[in-house]
């Protein structure tokens, strides 16, 4: 099954990288093109993926 990634919004100025089920982020960001960015290097780390975005 290919690897999933979220990047949810949190507040205006807060983005996370999220795996599904997660307690803690694996990342924040400022800007959601930071946030992408960075769920699209950890899914390329884990061999590939998708990724949602939560607004």
């Amino acid at each position: 099954m290919p690897e999933k990634c979220l990047v949810v919004k949190k507040r205006e100025d807060l983005w996370e990288v999220r795996s599904p089920g997660a307690h803690n982020p694996e990342s924040t960001h400022s800007t959601m093109a930071e946030a992408e960015s960075a769920a699209e290097d950890f899914l390329k780390r884990r061999g590939g993926g998708y990724l949602d975005i939560v607004l």
